[in-house]
């Protein structure tokens, strides 16, 4: 019976699950739709139920998780789900479990990237041994940073996507007064991720009192609604699919630019999450970084920081892996 290691990147949407041998070769990698679960020890028996899984012995299981992780405990933000990583090793006969923030993983991860799996958008002037800062849009808004430690990183994970959500335009600031009333509390996450591209793209077409798309409606009733939106934007040049997306981007181009005079990575900011990666296009045009250097007399020294996108989707579950062979029993 073969030792191997497991490896799940755990989000509101989707739970990806990766079995790898020591050596690095995958065994079995299985996606579910987090939703169609009641909790996540659910989902892991049926992934160790697999007929794959049965014929190896898992000494070390890394679980990241979109959410705040105490100790062994964690909570996923957008789901019912709560994790403690005791339980989970005795329940499931696993020899050790480790928890960690989802963009921990990522933040690790970054490490294990090629050439080709990052898009430059700003070169800047790069420094390596510079902290790094990680920012994610897709079901919530993660971001983690990187500190160097002598010859390795020292990940800090955060819940900086909770910060307060700070228009830069009048449009902007009706949208605020907006959510205001429908939510008190109006953070970044609120409007940079997922579900902030639909609600964006409801309150320009309420503000605007114009006609819509019907095509583009029925696509959001039965679909995912954001991906709906970013595919008539891109493919048919909805123009107001096209107005909310560019909104969203110039949104997300300033809270990264934030969290770049926050930590001043001069060793770059890396761009996660499902959402840049499939909107490429519209992230190359120049509206991100012209929000992300937006910042009156600290313009100089945004342009000389490097922001690039990340385009493996794994990226995470790379990281994930990373952790299962350092946590070990």
């Amino acid at each position: 019976m073969m030792n191997c290691i497991l490896a799940a990147d755990i989000g509101g949407t989707k739970t990806l699950f990766q079995l790898s041998s020591q050596q690095g070769d995958v065994v079995l990698e299985k996606e579910y739709v987090s939703q169609q679960f009641a909790s996540f020890d659910l989902v892991l028996t049926d992934f160790l139920s697999q007929k794959q899984v049965s014929l190896h012995r898992i000494y070390s299981a890394c679980f990241a998780v979109a959410g705040p992780v105490s100790g062994r405990d964690a909570t996923v933000t957008n789901l019912p789900w709560t994790l403690n990583a005791d339980a989970l090793a005795s329940q499931f006969e696993l020899d050790y479990v480790h928890l960690c923030n989802d963009f921990e993983a990522v933040a690790y991860g970054i490490a294990c990237l090629d050439d080709e799996d990052v898009f430059t958008l700003q070169e800047g002037e790069e420094d390596t041994r510079a902290p790094r800062a990680i920012i994610g849009a897709g079901t919530g808004l993660g971001q983690a940073l990187l500190l160097p430690n002598g010859d390795n990183w020292q990940v800090v994970a955060t819940e900086g996507g909770h910060t307060d959500f700070a228009p830069t335009d009048r449009l902007q600031t009706l949208l605020l007064e907006h959510l205001i009333e429908r939510f008190g509390h109006v953070s970044y996450e609120r409007v940079v991720s997922g579900v902030g591209l639909v609600t964006i793209y409801e309150f320009l077409r309420a503000y605007q009192q114009c006609d819509e798309n019907g095509d583009l409606r029925q696509a959001m009733i039965k679909g995912d609604a954001g991906a709906a939106i970013s595919q008539f934007a891109l493919e048919h040049e909805d123009p107001l699919a096209s107005e909310a997306i560019d909104m969203f981007i110039q949104i997300y181009g300033a809270q990264a630019g934030n969290l770049a005079l926050t930590v001043s990575p001069k060793g770059g900011v890396y761009l996660a999450g499902g959402i840049a990666a499939k909107n490429i296009e519209r992230f190359k045009n120049g509206l991100f970084m012209q929000a992300f250097n937006a910042k009156g007399r600290m313009r100089p020294l945004q342009e000389r920081i490097p922001v690039r996108i990340v385009m493996q989707a794994k990226v995470g579950l790379l990281g994930a892996r990373l952790l299962a062979q350092q946590f070990t029993v």
